[in-house]
């Protein structure tokens, strides 16, 4: 489907790093192509990766590659989420849509979500078992930690303003040390902790972010939305995959 002047607003990115997608990765790929295929999709992937079986699929994808260093391992990774050349790679849009290949989205909101004026949204998370899968009942509990707790807004399904981002990147270049941890952290949580940081990202808060993303705990979410799915929603098949079951199709 031919892409409008508006899609070019955003380009929806997909990393891998390898050639042959499993049966959950193809099913989030072939959704993401469903929904929302008719916004510019580009694939990002290692040099040497050959993607040809991709390529003959999905001809309306590009394919973007980076240094066969960045895709080593988690740690590698997260070295090319914070780094300019990265964003400086779709400098022509306004906004990328992360959507790694355990997302699943739900409907096209994207210019909605574009249009509400946040930085970075990612749906929130917190680093502890806990939390990991509250079953529905539990959702007073999970409101509850994720008010009282800085919580990460997770990179894996995201929506980010490449011009902030390289503003926020050379900024906490000049401040900071080279970051080491996870890359949505330094998004999130360090965005709304260090100084001056904290002025240059617009982050949505847990509730908003819950409307765009469901991660950790989605029977309890699921309640806390008043039974209303997100845009999409992110490790479906790691946290309580039982509840998913009555909305995404395994075929």
């Amino acid at each position: 489907m031919k892409s409008t002047n508006q899609d070019q607003a955003v380009a929806i990115v997909i990393p891998i790093y390898k050639s042959a997608l499993n049966a959950l990765e193809t099913i989030s790929l072939k959704q993401c192509m469903k929904v929302l295929g008719h916004y510019p999709v580009r694939i990002v992937k290692p040099e040497s990766l050959n993607v040809q079986n991709l390529k003959e699929e999905f001809p309306s994808i590009e394919f973007i590659s980076f240094n066969d260093s960045f895709f080593k391992d988690i740690d590698s990774y997260n070295r090319l989420m914070i780094s300019a050349e990265f964003y400086e790679s779709f400098s022509a849009y306004e906004f990328i849509l992360i959507y790694q290949l355990d997302a699943y989205v739900f409907r096209d909101e994207l210019m909605d979500w574009c249009k509400k004026g946040f930085d970075y949204i990612g749906a929130p998370s917190l680093h502890r078992e806990e939390f990991d899968k509250l079953p529905a009942g539990s959702e007073n509990i999970f409101a509850t930690a994720l008010s009282s707790n800085r919580f990460v807004l997770n990179g894996g399904l995201s929506l980010r303003r490449v011009p902030a981002f390289l503003r926020y990147l050379k900024i906490y270049n000049l401040f900071y040390p080279k970051w080491i941890g996870n890359e949505d952290m330094l998004f999130s949580q360090e965005a709304t902790r260090l100084i001056p940081m904290k002025l240059f990202l617009k982050l949505p808060t847990w509730q908003e972010a819950l409307r765009f993303s469901f991660e950790k705990s989605p029977a309890a979410t699921f309640e806390i939305t008043n039974h209303q799915l997100p845009f999409a929603c992110h490790a479906w098949e790691r946290y309580d995959p039982e509840f998913w079951n009555s909305f995404i199709s395994m075929k």
